[in-house]
């Protein structure tokens, strides 16, 4: 578990494919706990990649409305629901990033269709910013590219950190089957 992000209202954290098979649509839920009450309950948002192979890692946020009232040493619980990874239609399509380069105060890079089918946006941007080995801020944003992109594609982003550092970073790309 990372950074809990008061002033966005997010609980970063890093999780693994324990399966045998690749999952996509992970949703996750998570309770917060403090003193045995419930004190929060939110919801992910999505996940980078979109779609995770047995194995894998990958990195995800709970959202939490009343964040800031979580106190510090809350506990948390998550729960997660998956379905099979494939290329069926509104199924999440990941895209592999092949360039991502701190720019001034921006992040800004491309990704490939890499998968055997088309695929169409929003294509959704994830930046997971790190300070040494712990998660540190999670940035959201879109690339230029609306879609369709065809097996092969490519879509560029460029996505301001707004004075945010975030000298080390993880990016993830996706978009949705036709």
């Amino acid at each position: 578990i990372g950074a809990m992000l008061k002033n966005k209202g997010t609980l970063l954290f890093a999780f693994r494919n324990n399966t045998s098979e690749a999952i996509s649509h992970i949703d996750w839920t998570a309770t917060a706990r403090s003193g045995g009450s419930i004190v929060g309950s939110g919801s992910s948002q999505g996940t980078a990649p979109s779609q995770v192979q047995p194995g894998e890692v990958g990195l995800s946020y709970i959202y939490f409305d009343n964040a800031k009232s979580i106190p510090d040493n809350a506990e948390y619980e998550f729960r997660v629901k998956t379905v099979s990874a494939d290329p069926t239609p509104y199924n999440t399509a990941p895209f592999k990033v092949t360039e991502a380069n701190l720019v001034g105060d921006a992040i800004v890079g491309g990704a490939t269709n890499g998968t055997s089918a088309s695929a169409t946006g929003p294509f959704s941007v994830s930046i997971y910013c790190f300070e040494a080995d712990k998660l540190d801020d999670h940035i959201s944003a879109f690339a230029d590219q609306q879609g369709p992109i065809a097996p092969g594609g490519t879509v560029s982003f460029s996505t301001k950190l707004y004075g945010d550092s975030c000298a080390t970073f993880a990016v993830g790309v996706s978009g949705w089957f036709e």
